[in-house]
């Protein structure tokens, strides 16, 4: 039972680890290919 809890632990932490990862690759890879995105603009009064 011990195992199966580290086992879950250990996965769902590579899980997660792995998530972060892509999210960033995708994020660099699109700013890569179609530029950094422009700030938006405010409109002032």
């Amino acid at each position: 039972m011990e195992e199966d809890l580290q086992r879950k632990l250990v996965h769902g932490l590579i899980n997660l680890a792995l998530g972060l990862v892509a999210a960033w690759l995708a994020t660099y890879l699109t700013n890569k290919i179609l530029g950094e995105p422009e700030e938006p603009k405010r409109f002032e009064a």
